[in-house]
């Protein structure tokens, strides 16, 4: 007797198992089984996984200009508005298996220079073209690979790649400078600039905006003027290094979270064929 009420208690028990995995399959969206333990089902919800989604975004800031030369000047590194441009960010997998990736592509307007400063013993000060500061209006395009950690309203990223750019115009101060060349590119400068570009920086998120605050550093690999226009035998190089800060706001072209209007799609166009199959095979 007793083992026959043992035998009914198992089965019972295994019923009641097999019904609470049978029925976990049918789980509302965000759910996931953890355990079942004896006869209490443990969920958990399921983690966001995020989208590859894209978006579009307006920056504005500004810069610190200083520059590498060789030989060294004794400068003094200033702060220039103007910096903005805009982006377009693409999410995505790193070559479909590393999550967390993304790639931006920007076009910006902003300032390169140098200023030099007097030296303390000698009271000195540098010159260039009869010039002690020199502001030069640049375009850029950066190319960036972008890695990110995101929660549900915060992300971190951090973003480096290369860039190409124009240098539009100059503007030579001091206390002579030469008038000719105060607005004007000598025939020894060079304009077309280009180097790596990179940066880190956080977003608060409220979809379908993201408003992001970005500190981006950029080293040209162009010289600012041909290495021997002084002397053929002793070189000069000048290379612009700039850090720019900016805030911007960024909107979100498909959705973050969630089945987006292609995902609907593709779902739809699998239940309606592969039922099509089936039947057709029966």
């Amino acid at each position: 007797m007793n083992k026959r009420l043992l035998h009914i208690l198992c089965l019972m028990m295994a019923l009641s198992c097999a019904g609470m995995r049978s029925s976990a399959q049918n789980l509302p969206e965000g759910l996931r089984v953890m355990d079942v333990q004896e006869d209490t089902l443990v969920l958990k919800k399921k983690a966001h996984a995020v989208n590859n989604y894209s978006m579009i975004g307006f920056e504005y800031g500004v810069s610190r200009n200083s520059m590498t030369f060789n030989p060294k000047y004794l400068q003094q590194p200033f702060i220039t508005p103007g910096f903005y441009g805009i982006t377009y960010t693409k999410y995505c997998r790193m070559m479909g298996m590393f999550p967390y990736f993304a790639i931006q592509v920007g076009a910006f307007h902003g300032t390169e220079g140098y200023q030099f400063k007097a030296n303390e013993e000698t009271g000195y000060i540098s010159v260039i073209e009869n010039a002690s500061k020199a502001v030069y209006e640049v375009y850029e395009i950066p190319v960036l690979a972008q890695v990110h950690a995101d929660a549900s309203h915060f992300k971190a990223f951090a973003m480096v790649g290369p860039y190409g750019g124009y240098r539009k115009s100059i503007e030579r101060v001091g206390q002579n400078p030469a008038n000719e060349y105060e607005h004007a590119f000598k025939d020894t400068d060079r304009q077309i600039d280009y180097g790596l570009h990179g940066g880190a920086g956080f977003a608060m998120i409220f979809s379908p905006l993201e408003f992001q605050v970005n500190l981006r550093v950029r080293y040209s690999w162009s010289n600012i003027y041909d290495p021997d226009y002084v002397s053929p035998y002793y070189y000069r190089f000048g290379y612009p290094f700039d850090f720019m800060l900016s805030a911007g706001v960024h909107f979100q072209l498909s959705k973050r979270y969630g089945k987006t209007k292609a995902m609907i799609r593709r779902e739809a166009y699998k239940s309606v064929f592969e039922s099509d199959t089936e039947q057709y095979q029966k």
